[in-house]
Order: structure tokens, then C-alpha cells, then sequence
């Protein structure tokens, strides 16, 4: 468990290092535009996903009160890095200016239909 705080720890302080040095360092409109907007992308997915794959995982351990294996930190893993796809999915949208309602909606549906996916072959 020490093992995948720590990896989760170092991926999330690393992703919001770069993502501070991003937003702060580089012009977005200067002639890094290219480096900037693809450090900012990346480094937004990996935070958010670690983030919540650390929530995902001792979370569950915490409101469970048990220890939990490292299956159950996979299962936490795959929802984290679908949570950083959905919120790069929505940074995406609105930097080409096509965020509406109905496509947040769409792309968390299509999300959960992968997560019900990876669930039914998990019993099967």
C-alpha cells in the first residue's frame, strides 16, 4: 500500500510541478505555442489522474475500513486515468470552442460505457 501512495504521491507533485511551471513560464501565444499547450494537456491529465485514482483507492479504503489489494488499486488506476481523460476530453472541447452540454454529457456516457465494459469482463 506504501508503495502505491508513493508512486501516486510522486506522479501527482510532479504533474502539478510542471503544470505550475506551465502556467506560469510559457507564453501560450509566444513561439513555444506547440510546447505550452502540449506540456499543459499532459500535465493536467497525469495530476488529474493521479489524483483520483489516489481518492478512488483510499478512499474506498478509508470508508471500507479494510486493507485493500493491489486489484482493487488497478480497478482505481483505470477509473483515475478515465476521469483525466474525461476532464482532458472537456479542456480539449473548450480550447477549440465546441463545449456544450451535450457533448460533456456524450463523453461522460461513453466513459461509463467503457468503465461497464471493463466491469462485465472482469465477471465473465
Amino acid at each position: 500500500m506504501l508503495k502505491n501512495f508513493l508512486l501516486t504521491g510522486i506522479v501527482f507533485v510532479l504533474s502539478g510541478g510542471i503544470l505550475y511551471t506551465t502556467l506560469l513560464n510559457l507564453d501560450p501565444l509566444g513561439p513555444q505555442k506547440i510546447i505550452a499547450l502540449f506540456a499543459f494537456f499532459l500535465s493536467a491529465f497525469c495530476g488529474i489522474s493521479s489524483f483520483m485514482t489516489f481518492l478512488f483507492f483510499f478512499g474506498a479504503e478509508l470508508f471500507r475500513g479494510r486493507k485493500l489489494a493491489s486489484r482493487a488499486f488497478l480497478i482505481a488506476l483505470r477509473r483515475g486515468i478515465l476521469t483525466g481523460f474525461f476532464v482532458l476530453g472537456i479542456l480539449l472541447l473548450q480550447y477549440f470552442r465546441f463545449l456544450d452540454l451535450l457533448e460533456v454529457v456524450l463523453l461522460a456516457v461513453f466513459l461509463a460505457l467503457v468503465e461497464f465494459i471493463f466491469l462485465s469482463a472482469r465477471k465473465g
